[in-house]
């Protein structure tokens, strides 16, 4: 069961509940996304519509999330070629040693 949480998000009070997240790690979450949309507003002083914000501090997070994502994916097929590399001269040996003495 989910404990339900209460989090400020700039100057909003929420109660949240999150699967898979302890009330701490929800709390620091909260301050992140707190910290972006102060971030957001700094950079975007005329817009004043708080759902306009909002938005723009989601679209902000999803796009460190799609670049995270990706460089993931890029460390991911960068360990899987040097792995394969490294396993190759293995391979050779073992085929070597199980063919037959002539």
């Amino acid at each position: 069961m989910n404990e339900k949480v209460e989090v400020q998000i700039g100057a909003r009070r929420l109660v949240v509940e999150m699967e898979g997240f302890t009330p701490i790690e929800i709390n620091a979450l909260a301050q992140r996304v707190s910290e972006r949309l102060a971030e957001v507003q700094e950079q975007h002083k005329t817009v004043a519509d708080t759902s306009k914000l909002a938005l723009l501090t989601a679209l902000s997070l999803a796009a460190d999330l799609d670049r995270e994502r990706t460089a993931a994916e890029t460390l991911r097929r960068v360990v899987e070629n040097r792995v394969d590399a490294l396993a190759q001269p293995l391979r050779d040996a073992l085929d070597s040693l199980e063919e037959p003495a002539r």
